[in-house]
């Protein structure tokens, strides 16, 4: 295969995740601008009901666009769950509620725009792009560019990459422990009332271990979704404990439903599976994954959206 094929193709150099998600927000609010101006001075015929409507509920869906992003700027500037439901005149739980899937899903995306449809791909062209439009429009230079830092800072750009680098090794690494633990799981089981029982037990706590030290890392390298990470390897550290303490299930334990199983699932099935609905979907992905659908439904919007870009993106 020539490395013009897609599957070849290198994606332009990304900025540090907190200036990709501002520049996606400068993005949306330029659309929002655009359209808005548009309006303002849009002949409407008579006889053409709705188009006022339709128009009013176009620049609605940016502007909710808009506030998903901007959650999603604010976890990367390192605002708390807390921090983003006072802003929002809600709790805690209801901004993370309401937005852990948008949060989910960027970082699923590498914690980078997609540049399909919403500005160039190339981070430099695109904030030169937004630049030219606001000096046409307000007068002043370069207003997008200076408010991305990593623009001009090569290391911190390298740093950027060197986290979604890592993020991408530490999700295999914990794909790869899951299946260690199916086995140690089976191998514990089949050990019982033997010799070989404690120390089947003790290779099966550590495969736990080994995990929960993996999501801690991922805490630090994806911070967006830094308190799921931790759960996962607080409920790693347990099941080591109870499996320590002779108190290990009857059964495997699910494993949560990790964003990174349900997604690659999702990418197994066929076109037709896919295209049914949700609830059909979520059953077929629990089903495979021996996870129950309720928790496949909490990860399912992020995985399609994330599975949607990354089909745009391969075109």
């Amino acid at each position: 295969m020539e490395a013009t094929e897609p599957a070849e193709r290198e994606r332009p150099p990304a900025l540090a995740p907190a200036d990709e998600a501002m520049l996606a927000r400068a993005q949306t609010l330029r659309e929002i601008t655009d359209a808005a101006l548009r309006d303002v001075a849009q002949l409407y015929p008579a006889d053409d009901h709705g188009s006022l409507l339709r128009d009013a509920l176009f620049i609605h869906g940016l502007t909710e666009r808009l506030v998903d992003q901007a959650v999603v700027a604010e976890r990367e500037r390192g605002a708390s769950w807390t921090d983003i439901g006072y802003a929002a005149s809600s709790s805690r739980q209801a901004a993370h509620e309401r937005w852990t899937n948008d949060v989910g899903a960027w970082v699923l995306m590498e914690r980078r725009r997609t540049g399909i449809g919403n500005g160039p791909a190339d981070a430099a062209t695109h904030a030169r792009y937004l630049d030219d439009w606001y000096a046409d429009l307000v007068g002043e230079q370069e207003a997008v560019s200076s408010l991305l830092p990593s623009l001009a800072d090569e290391t911190a750009r390298a740093e950027g990459d060197a986290r979604r680098v890592e993020a991408r090794q530490l999700h295999d690494r914990a794909e790869e422990l899951r299946k260690e633990i199916d086995t140690a799981y089976n191998e514990s089981m089949a050990a019982t009332g033997t010799p070989a029982a404690k120390e089947r037990r003790e290779v099966w706590a550590a495969k736990h271990l080994a995990r929960a030290e993996v999501y801690e890392r991922l805490a630090v390298v994806e911070e967006p979704v830094a308190p799921e990470h931790r759960r996962r390897a607080a409920t790693q550290r347990t099941l080591a404990q109870d499996i320590a303490r002779d108190r290990a299930p009857e059964s495997l334990p699910a494993d949560g439903g990790t964003r990174e199983q349900v997604y690659a699932a999702y990418t197994e099935l066929t076109d037709e599976e896919r295209s049914g609905s949700k609830r059909t979907v979520a059953a077929l992905l629990a089903k495979q994954l021996d996870i129950s659908e309720a928790s496949i439904r909490k990860l399912l919007d992020p995985v399609i959206e994330a599975y949607r870009v990354s089909k745009e993106t391969s075109k």
